[in-house]
């Protein structure tokens, strides 16, 4: 029973994902999701493609109480309220049906903790409520709260980690603030002293996740590794000892981690290869490595193969794997652990039902998953009704949330180079509009869409990637549907006929992202490595020669990628370390090496080692770093590459003043990035009004983009520019010929205008 002792002794809430992610396209992080504390950071792009807010951020599960974050940028929340931590402005009632927060704005992130609750808005600030004993709500008070606060000071968060009494922001240029209780060190400022509003922890600059638990806290490092501070009795830092840390340490042999996960005395980690980690204590089998001794250091998660997503509850934990099943180990004396029984398990075990989860999200004693149609269920403790079924009972498997849809509005915007454009909606379907002479549509025809048409036969779509005239799916079930032009075998089926319906892509499965070229198609898959198919001059899929494939053929020698990239004719790769591996066409110095030789296999761009998204165009690529700035290289004809020159560039450069980027998406000659906040900026070509500044002016810095407000996703095409908004609309600017701006018109817009029937 929760007590109302105000000792911190709560169990933490722990946050943990997949930094590498869910989706490609040529927008790679996102507003706030994209660096989502414990889950995805970084993802894959593509000419014209773009992600938006991860499945993982959406159903959240924290001590006794559960939230959901929906695609109009709601809340609700559903459980334990003795503190307030529901925020619908009342106290101690536990609610067994969702109730939304009291008067809260737009949101792009919720994080629950052990008693408060905090949400991340689309301006980059932070609202909590709930438990504040410790000061963990930011407000500069420790008075308990029933309804949203502002987090003191906090302007350009892009991510949250709620644990037991503390709480912690992933900034916008890859450093952490944490405030709350602090007798073990968990704020990391050096002190042991607790704070009432946001510190800084000590020595984070390259940041791109963050989790909280009981008394300590990890951070996921752009480059793969992993640091961790706090409380340390049990090993849980991993370094070797069981001291605690007020600054952080970095867990021993520990590198090619893409997500950190923190329960109440353990961490893991999940690597690029699919693999899992665990460390400190172990009583209840919750290292998972078969055994039930503490381990001061990472150990081997026995069984653990290509998992996409990873998250840590009080003494257990579970993760989704690229096949949309999930598994969970340690604690599962409440049947948290989904599998039928009550039994405690060393080793992962299947959860009962789950065919297409999307993301996993593990409480004290409860489990939540949510499932590629925006439906949820949920496995374990019910005693606060934090299941969300309207009762009280537990269950030893899942459960189906009866009043839980995510809803239909877009979560994720893909600019196909040509002149379509589709967006992924928030229960999984597809919709595009735009040309469709090839049936790159989907929806069954050949017709010109002016607005939105329903692409046939997706329903569990987890990300798109759009090339030239064709489309691509990812599926809950780490599967591939492509529809659209197919003369060059881009559609994988083992054909070269185009179809205006989805087919699906030969043999490929436990895929995590997606991108697609002018006339090729790449995946990334959860044991870290790559295929391409389709259209292979140059060497553009990457398998050592340039014979064309219908059907996925695997890129050479790449190991570690957590994200993949397609341009006009090269593909690029980031890898759990933070450098880029380029192959294909290198005309104008695209791949980055510092040469213009075309390369058949991958090859390193130069001096690149701390990337976090990729993004390529036409015969450009461009980079975004952990600290938010952004570098480019290739051709830049009109300023595309946006050093304030037009100069060709075979390595990489600074893109000028860009400091707080978290997105960045290529059309074929110009470039856009979403900032911090929910601004965005776009520089290079602008003949067609691309840039969205009311202007046809090229210019070689970056732009603002005129009266755009809360972008939370952006991407890019030949002439033309989109965004998806955190409320869960979409506009568009630049070329509207073939109507693939979606006003229902042909018209040219300079401006954003809004996407009608959405």
């Amino acid at each position: 029973m929760r007590t109302t002792s105000p000792q911190p002794l709560l169990s933490g809430r722990r946050r943990g994902g997949l930094r590498a992610a869910l989706a490609a396209g040529a927008i790679v992080a996102l507003l706030g999701a994209a660096l989502q504390a414990a889950t995805v950071s970084a993802s894959s792009t593509a000419p014209g493609e773009g992600v938006g807010v991860p499945a993982s951020t959406r159903l959240v599960a924290g001590d006794y109480h559960t939230c959901a974050l929906y695609a109009d940028g709601t809340i609700e929340c559903w459980g334990y309220n003795y503190y307030g931590q529901l925020g619908d402005g009342s106290f101690g009632n536990s609610s067994l049906t969702p109730v939304s927060p009291f008067g809260l704005p737009t949101t792009i992130a919720v994080a629950p903790g052990a008693s408060h609750t905090c949400a991340l808005l689309a301006s980059g600030a932070v609202k909590c409520w709930g438990y504040n004993a410790y000061g963990q709500l930011g407000n500069g008070t420790t008075s308990n709260w029933a309804i949203p606060v502002d987090v003191s000071g906090l302007t350009n968060a892009v991510a949250l980690a709620a644990g037991n009494a503390h709480t912690c922001a992933l900034l916008a240029g890859g450093g952490v603030k944490c405030w709350g209780y602090n007798g073990y060190g968990q704020l990391g400022d050096g002190t042991t002293t607790s704070s009432a509003t946001p510190v800084s922890v000590s020595g984070l600059t390259n940041a791109v996740a963050v989790a909280a638990g009981l008394y300590h806290t990890c951070a996921l490092l752009a480059n793969g590794g992993v640091r961790c501070w706090g409380y340390g009795g049990y090993g849980q830092l991993g370094n070797g000892t069981t001291a605690s840390s007020s600054i952080p340490v970095s867990p021993s042999g520990l590198t090619n981690a893409t997500g950190v996960a923190v329960g109440d005395y353990h961490s893991c980690a999940i690597l690029a290869n699919g693999t899992g980690k665990c460390w400190g204590y172990n009583a209840y089998g919750q290292l998972g490595d078969g055994g039930t001794t503490t381990s001061y250091v990472p150990v081997n998660v026995s069984g653990l193969t290509n998992a996409a997503a990873l998250d840590a509850g009080a003494n257990h934990n579970c993760a989704v794997l690229a096949t949309g099943t999930a598994k969970c180990w340690g604690n599962g004396g409440s049947g948290q652990l989904g599998n039928g029984s009550t039994a405690n398990s060393s080793v992962p075990v299947v959860v009962s039902g789950l065919t297409n989860a999307t993301a996993v999200s593990a409480g004290h004693d409860h489990s939540c998953a949510l499932l590629g149609l925006g439906t949820a269920r949920c496995w374990g403790y019910n005693g606060y009704g934090q299941l969300g079924n309207g009762t009280t009972t537990g269950s030893s498997v899942p459960v189906t949330l009866p009043s839980f849809n995510i809803g239909t509005g877009p979560v994720a915007v893909a600019a196909g180079g040509a002149s379509h454009t589709c967006v992924l909606r928030g229960n999984g379907t597809v919709k595009c509009w735009g040309t469709n002479t090839s049936g790159q549509v989907g929806d069954g025809t050949t017709t010109e869409r002016h607005a939105p048409a329903a692409v046939i036969g997706i329903s569990t779509a987890m990300a798109l990637a759009a090339g030239a005239n064709h489309t691509c799916a990812l599926l809950a079930s780490g599967t591939v549907k492509c529809w659209g032009e197919n003369g060059n075998g881009q559609l994988g089926n083992g054909s070269t006929s185009d179809s205006t319906v989805p087919v699906a892509v030969s043999g490929l499965s436990g895929v995590i992202g997606i991108a697609a070229g002018a006339n090729h198609t790449c995946a990334v898959l959860g044991n870290g490595t790559a295929k391409c198919w389709g259209n292979n001059t140059n060497g553009r899929l990457g398998d050592g020669t340039t014979t064309q494939r219908t059907t996925p053929a695997t890129v050479s020698g790449l190991a570690n990628a957590t994200a993949i990239a397609a341009g006009t004719a090269h593909s690029c790769a980031l890898l759990a370390s933070g450098a880029v591996k380029c192959w294909g066409l290198n005309t104008n110095g695209r791949l980055g090496d510092g040469t213009t030789t075309q390369r058949l296999t991958p090859t390193a761009v130069s001096s690149l080692s701390n990337a976090a998204a990729l993004a390529l165009g036409d015969a450009h690529s461009c980079a975004l770093l952990a600290s938010g700035a952004a570098k480019c290289w290739g051709l830049n004809t009109n300023g595309r590459l946006g050093d304030g020159t037009t100069t060709e560039r075979h390595t990489p450069v600074n893109v000028s003043g860009l400091s707080n980027a978290v997105a960045i998406a290529l059309g074929n000659g110009h470039t856009c990035a979403v900032l911090a906040g929910g601004s965005a900026k776009c520089w290079g070509l602008n003949a067609n009004g691309q840039l969205g500044n009311g202007s046809t002016t090229a210019s070689s810095s970056p732009v603002a983009v005129s009266s755009l407000p809360n972008a939370v996703a952006i991407a890019t095409a030949g002439s033309h520019s989109c965004a998806v908004l955190a409320g869960g609309t979409a506009k568009c600017w630049g070329k509207n010929d073939d109507g693939q701006l979606g006003d229902g018109t042909t018209t040219e817009r300079h401006t954003p205008v809004s996407v009608t029937g959405l």
